[in-house]
């Protein structure tokens, strides 16, 4: 094997490209096939379905989305959403940053970088390298040095100082992965950032700007039936890491910290440990066939009922709840305020936080392969999970997701199917399914694992 990462070579162990995204494909079973251990729950659980019906208008004015779910005696949900006007003049902003890049670009890359406002289109983005997933849009290391500048302030706009920083440092570590892990710069880098617009850019009209790249993916929904951030993935390899200016780097510490400060808060708690093992994200990307976020809104996994979910955050002291609040804040303030001011109104409301559960797997400090955190809300859905290294393959690294159960994608396309499967408790199948959907035997939404010593195209 050589000295750098070469996915050709992991290509190669499953005879083409086109095996690998038909391994994940794999995926796609398990809401169909392993419906009672579908999202991450113990076999032997029943679960109802989820149906979002979405209101009309994008107008400006406010809308309401409602999902009716059924469980196992924990009574009927009603998660709903509404589009915040406060939201207006930071979405004006937005518009107005992604022009100026799209005023940058070639003609080609001004085709490229807008897609029609279409399910498909949304959904691809990934957690696997942009040779294996293709990404939406026009890459950042094919832009001029203006055009790369421009999209920076986009997402500066877009993502706020929170999620612009993060940003940062997740290209930084795919940079870092390059140079210092010898891995692949055809598939990781920090050039290797995509910047699409699903539909025209508008005050008015529905369309989403997406930032994605590996490890990364930022949905963001203006104007549509919801106010809206999500989906939000973000992961890291490596976790932490000193590079040559001797300054250090640990993207994601902020959200580790803040989940462990919980997991103290409850590990007592016998409610709060999750029953089975999660090899990764419940509900991540599946991955199948060169897509990305193909579970929603049909195969998306969420629990119901009152038992094996967590610890009820409304039985918390107020000391206590603060850290909850602290970890949901390390998510969404990933977003411009006043979206996350908008979201983190409804998720942190008393009403909310009282039909919150927290719960946890593995080890409480969340440093040890197979250990994983999950905030289970109203609405609000937040994992954190630790894979084992890829690069690196002696250390772990970090997968994490934030998701809405009423207003992913602004809800826009909440009805395109028969809505997110529910389940009835809240613990986890063993592998080879026990992420709740990822594939055999990766654990990270993708394809099969490559041969003993090589490194897994994550």
């Amino acid at each position: 094997m050589s000295d750098r990462f070469d996915t050709a070579a992991i290509r190669a162990f499953f005879g083409r490209e086109e095996t690998l995204v038909v391994l994940a494909g794999l995926v796609g079973l398990s809401a169909a096939v392993f419906s009672a251990c579908s999202g991450g729950t113990s076999s032997g659980s029943t679960g109802g379905d989820t149906t979002i019906d979405s209101g009309a208008g994008a107008d400006g004015g406010t809308t309401t989305a409602d999902a009716e779910s059924s469980g196992d005696g924990g009574g009927s949900t009603s998660p709903s959403c509404t589009a915040s006007s406060s939201t207006a003049a930071n979405t004006a902003d937005v518009v107005a940053a992604a022009n100026a890049l799209a005023a940058l670009l070639t003609t080609d890359q001004q085709a490229t970088i807008q897609l029609d406002e279409t399910l498909a289109s949304s959904q691809q983005w990934s957690n696997l390298p942009t040779s294996f997933i293709p990404r939406n849009g026009v890459m950042l290391g094919d832009m001029s040095a203006d055009a790369q500048t421009a999209a920076v302030a986009l997402v500066d706009v877009a993502a706020g100082t929170t999620g612009s920083t993060l940003f940062s440092e997740l290209r930084a570590a795919d940079e870092w992965l390059v140079t210092n892990g010898m891995a692949d710069p055809n598939s990781y880098g920090d050039g290797r950032y995509y910047i699409a617009f699903i539909g025209a850019p508008s005050t008015t009209a529905p369309w989403m700007l997406q930032v994605a790249g590996h490890h990364l993916a930022y949905n963001y929904t203006y104007n549509g039936d919801c106010t809206s951030a999500t989906p939000l993935f973000d992961g890291v390899e490596p976790t932490t890491w000193t590079d040559t200016s001797n300054v250090a780097h640990a993207p994601l510490e902020a959200q580790r910290a803040a989940s462990v400060a919980v997991i103290g808060a409850i590990s007592s708690n016998p409610d709060a440990l999750l029953s089975g093992t999660f090899t990764d994200i419940v509900n991540g990307p599946t991955n199948a066939n060169g897509k990305g976020d193909t579970r929603y809104p049909g195969g998306l996994t969420y629990p119901t009922g009152t038992t094996g979910r967590g610890v009820l955050v409304g039985t918390l002291s107020t000391a206590d709840q603060a850290l909850v609040k602290t970890a949901i804040e390390a998510w969404v303030e990933n977003v411009a305020d006043p979206i996350s001011t908008a979201l983190l109104a409804e998720y942190e409301s008393d009403t909310s936080l009282a039909a919150t559960y927290v719960a946890y797997s593995g080890a409480t400090d969340l440093t040890t392969q197979d250990s994983y955190f999950r905030i289970d809300g109203p609405r609000v859905w937040i994992e954190y999970t630790i894979q084992g290294g890829i690069v690196y393959p002696a250390r772990v690294h970090y997968h994490t997701i934030w998701r809405d159960k009423a207003s992913d994608y602004g809800a826009d396309y909440a009805d395109a199917d028969s809505g997110a499967t529910t389940t009835t408790d809240g613990g986890a199948m063993t592998p080879p399914f026990g992420d709740g959907g990822g594939a055999p035997p990766f654990g990270d939404g993708g394809p099969g694992g490559p041969p003993p010593g090589d490194a897994a195209a994550e």
